[in-house]
């Protein structure tokens, strides 16, 4: 196929995308400001229609011996559990009913693998993109490269380099949101948080009054995440000890207290650009939106988003019509304004509300089957998207 794309940014989003596009036959450029590929512990959740197009882009075998195939949420209390989904309800939608929690640098670099294997797809590493722009029927972008700046066009110019892009400011297109209070605490322990507090699913959302953690069973460990109180993040230190005093402060009383072999503190967003278009540029995932990191929807939305928009181009280019590539890109941002960002806001607030509402929905299997379907996202991505690729 004739055309070609160039991509700023190779992170899942941007390589997942590629590979998308190079393998309809698009000539793809990625350029990527590091030297390699991101290998830091981020996102991990992965759901359904997102393993459906992981699936069908070849990217799912090389990763499944680092995987945890994960079959059901539990919701429950210090007192147990009360609430259970099987996602197997889904099977009827997707080929793949479950959830499957790997590091998302494990994606990466299988479709990084995947993209040097396609001759028409180009990885430029250590290129620092300094603008982008649209321009009657195509798009370009200037960047530095080997201590010099270089100009290069497309016919069109997908963006991915993280929601602190400059590259959306040059576009001028706001982000506008706001910052959620307080931090995210994640604790990484090698211990099996299933033998400290037996009956645990490999996703299990743990609630106490208005406080709850998530537990995540990884291939190799159990990630434990939490917003510790404020009274806690008053406290100047943040040592090991401090971590362990948290974490005790949360978990059921009478449990052993697990190793804690690793933490990170982060701050988590609301933000949405106003748009995602701007005549040949195009805005997908972190560089688009950005949400709450419980239930590990935003990652997802953003492979669907390069999905979406690369299916767009193809049919574009073998039309010569442009046109549903806008079209594709404002479907995508309703996706993010009326359902990403509204379903992760709803477990931020009055945790003890939203508790007694998924105790309510579980005893309804219409109710629970609607649940199951919205937490799984399968209702932000159109079936058709996913069977063309």
């Amino acid at each position: 196929m004739n055309g070609t794309v160039i991509i700023c940014g190779a992170g899942p989003v941007g390589l997942v995308t590629a590979l998308c596009l190079g393998r309809a036959g698009v000539s793809v450029c990625v350029l990527e400001k590091r030297e390699t590929i991101n290998v830091a512990s981020r996102a991990s959740t992965f759901h359904p229609p997102t393993l459906d197009i992981l699936d069908r882009l070849g990217l799912l075998e090389p990763v499944r011996g680092r995987a945890r195939v994960v079959r059901g949420a539990q919701y429950r209390t210090v007192a147990g559990p009360f609430a259970r989904f099987a996602f197997d309800t889904l099977a009827d939608l997707t080929a793949h009913p479950y959830r499957m929690h790997v590091e998302q640098a494990e994606i990466a670099r299988a479709a990084l693998e995947a993209l040097e294997r396609l001759p028409h797809v180009r990885l430029l590493f250590g290129a620092d993109v300094l603008s982008v722009e649209s321009a009657g029927g195509s798009a370009a972008v200037r960047f530095r490269h080997d201590g010099r700046e270089q100009d290069r066009t497309a016919d069109f110019v997908l963006v991915a380099n993280g929601a602190g892009s400059a590259l959306r400011e040059g576009l001028g297109i706001g982000f506008d949101g706001r910052a959620y209070p307080g931090e995210v605490l994640r604790v990484i322990t090698r211990a099996s948080m299933a033998e400290y507090i037996p009956g645990l699913d490999g996703v299990t959302y743990l609630f106490d009054g208005n406080r709850s953690i998530s537990l995540l069973e990884m291939h190799d460990c159990w990630r434990v995440i939490l917003r510790p109180a404020d009274a806690a993040l008053a406290e100047t230190r943040r040592d090991r000890a401090w971590v362990e005093a948290v974490l005790r402060d949360v978990l059921p009383p009478g449990i052993d207290m697990p190793p804690v072999d690793g933490w990170d503190l982060y701050r988590a967003s609301r933000r949405l650009a106003e748009r995602y278009a701007v005549g040949r540029v195009v805005l997908i995932g972190d560089v688009a939106h950005v949400t709450n990191t419980r239930g590990g929807m935003n990652m997802n939305c953003g492979i669907h988003d390069g999905c979406v928009v690369a299916n767009a181009i193809v049919r574009a280019l073998a039309s010569g019509d442009a046109a549903p590539v806008p079209a594709a890109a404002e479907r995508r941002h309703r996706v993010g304004a009326t359902l990403l960002a509204e379903r992760t806001d709803r477990s931020v607030g009055d945790l003890s509300r939203w508790a007694a509402r998924v105790r309510a929905i579980a005893d309804d299997p219409w109710e629970a089957r609607a649940f199951l379907i919205e937490t799984s996202m399968l209702d932000m991505i159109d079936r058709e998207d996913i069977d063309a690729l």
